[in-house]
């Protein structure tokens, strides 16, 4: 996938987040996380991905990631002929 692809449905998971009352930053260059989603009490962790897997090093990175954080893991997907963005939080069973 391009990076514009990649780019542009960060915006759509961004405004979808938004739109349900999260503050959202986009990290530059997708690191450590693509987005960190923000509401009172809770704190997202979002890797999106657009018709791409999950690699099991990547996985493991992010659950680290939230261990030392406290926060949740979502990966944000779509399929390709879909307009619903799908949250799915990240388990050790992902």
């Amino acid at each position: 996938m391009s990076y514009a692809k990649g780019r542009r449905f960060e915006w759509k998971v961004r405004d979808y987040l938004k739109a349900r009352g999260y503050i959202v930053i986009r990290a530059a260059a997708s690191k450590p996380i693509d987005l960190v989603a923000l509401k009172p009490g809770e704190v997202l962790l979002v890797e999106c991905k657009y018709n791409t897997p999950l690699t099991k090093a990547r996985k493991r990175e992010l659950l680290e990631l939230a261990k030392a954080t406290g926060a949740k893991v979502v990966i944000a997907s779509k399929k390709k002929n879909e307009k619903k963005i799908h949250l799915t939080p990240l388990t050790k069973t992902y």
